[in-house]
């Protein structure tokens, strides 16, 4: 199955896309699945799951939560039975402690993603802080609407955590942006309980869509290889990067 895992609504700011219009393109480019990923919320789950029992493909609801260290996105078994608060704690988005936001997230049996880790567009990147958070899911290898380099060092990041890449349009200010990446899954998923299973265990790929954007600047053949952090150079390396362990093989957690 082919799932985008990271799509926005207008329940995120500044975003204007209509969930059933998301939806129908996401059947029209041929995907199996979309999942909605607004930023700290889960609000509209009955109406995205309504919009599900009328599509011919998965409709998903998760979270892309803010913390001082840059963005995750987080999936619950059973988002109609967790308060975003819960989660997120008190705290103003970006002074949220992102250890604190992937531990509750996991204590509640959910997924956590490291979203797009390199964008250093975002109030408070992640980084190489990714390094430090040895309990992830996943990390977001390929991120439709985010540059080159970017996404190389992410996958570079999985590699080094031993954790599998997923991907994600991160679609925001249009329909066309939907299905630009997404994740490749062995098996079916139908539901949320379905995909965190599926995320932990680890049999899933970052499928890229066309050819990512280039920007000025993006010449990552350029660069020197950071052998200190995970052997090969990622930009040797074309399709979709994933299909780590499962939760239970890897070493250290």
């Amino acid at each position: 199955m082919l799932i985008d895992l990271h799509v926005h609504s207008s329940r995120t700011p500044g975003c204007s896309l209509d969930p059933a219009e998301a939806v129908a393109r996401a059947q029209a480019l041929g995907l199996d699945g979309i999942c909605f990923t607004d930023l700290d919320t889960l609000g509209g789950v009955e109406e995205l799951h309504a919009l599900r029992e009328k599509a011919s493909i998965a409709v998903l609801v998760g979270m892309e939560a803010v913390t001082n260290h840059g963005h995750f996105l987080c999936f619950f078994p059973d988002p109609a039975g967790v308060r975003p608060e819960e989660v997120l704690g008190a705290e103003a988005p970006t002074a949220r402690p992102a250890r604190d936001v992937v531990e509750a997230v996991l204590a509640k049996g959910g997924a956590v993603v490291a979203a797009h880790p390199y964008d250093r567009d975002l109030e408070k990147p992640m980084g190489d802080f990714v390094f430090t958070l040895r309990s992830l899911t996943a990390v977001e290898g390929y991120t439709g609407t985010r540059r080159v380099n970017v996404n190389e060092l992410a996958i570079e990041a999985a590699d080094h955590l031993s954790v599998p890449c997923v991907g994600g349009s991160g679609a925001m200010a249009g329909y066309d942006e939907i299905g630009t990446a997404a994740t490749l899954f062995k098996e079916p998923v139908r539901d949320e309980a379905e995909l965190v299973r599926a995320l932990r265990d680890g049999a899933v790929w970052a499928v890229a869509v066309g050819v990512p954007p280039r920007f000025h600047g993006d010449d990552v053949a350029a660069r020197p290889p950071r052998e200190e952090r995970g052997g090969r150079r990622p930009w040797e390396r074309r399709g979709g990067r994933g299909g780590g362990r499962g939760r239970g093989d890897r070493r250290g957690r």
